[in-house]
């Protein structure tokens, strides 16, 4: 029996509500989708009901995608995080109070089942995350893949998109820089393409283990480590797009702030991207490789143009270059 029968099956099964209320799973899927239902074709909606979905990471970016899925009518999705839920989480990730100190992609799949609780039985919690040894196997079930991994992660951020590459599965990976909600697709369901575009390496990868295994014995500090994370992975971002807050912040941040700060309603925006990015991949369609949207540049009556910009860019390269010194300090200890 295929994923699509046994909906249809389950669909006789009645579920009563705290209203009193009861429905069959297919009464409740058509109720919940109903009001898109003009604006998304009916095959589209089958398709990305019974598309696998694979969030590896659900912080501020994967997170508030598992939620936008599952109120979009997703119902195969899989949530991978090895954290519990924080105080400082609730301003941007669909938690809730009495969840802190809770497993993140447990509590994820809980609020999944409260928006549609016929879907016990195809929604899973892996806590352990993803990692090295089951990668593999959780990307090649998938259909498509949310990179979510915590940068600190970048060994298993690599092997999440070697998997990828190798079983051409296409991978949506979020950012969240201020206000500005970005998602960077590489498909590799489309054509062969090395992991990262090559932006990562395996011989990057052994490097980092180094300067990851100084970290947890106390060689190098976090904020050493971190500056090294910057320096060796950015990713697809184009500086002339960082918006001016995030230029700003990384001008002022204290060298020893390892902290991250995000927006939530930046999280928000970055879900409803990812969601229309799925959309649009499971219908076959061809869709952006970088996909932007720089939320204060849209409300503010006026903006910074790239002439007056470039002073303060400019000053942020000249930040980035001297904790690059930092960089190579620590792979000097670490050597």
């Amino acid at each position: 029996m295929d994923e699509r029968e046994g909906f249809k099956e389950q669909g006789h099964l009645e579920q009563e509500f705290p209203s009193g209320i009861s429905m069959t799973r297919e009464e409740f899927y058509k109720q919940l989708t109903i009001s898109s239902s003009k604006f998304i074709d009916p095959e589209v909606q089958e398709k990305f009901r019974n598309t696998g979905i694979l969030i590896a990471g659900v912080g501020s970016v994967g997170n508030p995608i598992a939620m936008m899925s599952a109120r979009s009518g997703a119902e195969r999705i899989t949530v991978m995080d090895p954290d519990v839920v924080e105080v400082n989480n609730l301003s941007r990730q669909q938690y809730r109070v009495e969840q802190v100190g809770r497993s993140k992609s447990d509590m994820t799949v809980q609020n999944i089942l409260e928006i549609n609780p016929f879907l016990s039985d195809t929604v899973e919690s892996v806590s352990v995350g993803m990692t090295m040894e089951n990668a593999w196997e959780y990307v090649k079930d998938a259909d498509i893949v949310i990179d979510a991994v915590d940068i600190r992660a970048l060994d298993i951020i690599y092997e999440l998109h070697r998997c990828a590459s190798e079983l051409r599965k296409p991978v949506l990976v979020g950012y969240d820089l201020a206000g500005t909600a970005m998602v960077a697709v590489y498909r590799y369901d489309k054509k062969e393409m090395k992991p990262l575009k090559g932006e990562l390496t395996a011989e990057k990868i052994s490097e980092f283990e180094g300067v990851r295994d100084a970290y947890r014995d106390g060689s190098i500090s976090e904020a050493d480590f971190l500056s090294y994370i910057y320096d060796a992975f950015t990713g697809p971002i184009n500086p002339l797009k960082v918006p001016v807050e995030q230029l700003e912040e990384l001008i002022k941040r204290d060298p020893k702030d390892t902290r991250t700060y995000q927006l939530g309603t930046t999280s928000t925006v970055l879900s409803a991207l990812t969601v229309e990015a799925m959309r649009r991949i499971v219908n076959g369609e061809d869709i952006k490789d970088v996909i932007m949207v720089d939320v204060p540049s849209l409300v503010r009556r006026s903006n910074p143009n790239l002439l007056s910009r470039m002073p303060l860019l400019l000053r942020t390269l000249a930040t980035i270059k001297e904790r690059g010194l930092t960089v190579k300090e620590v792979l000097t200890k670490v050597k």
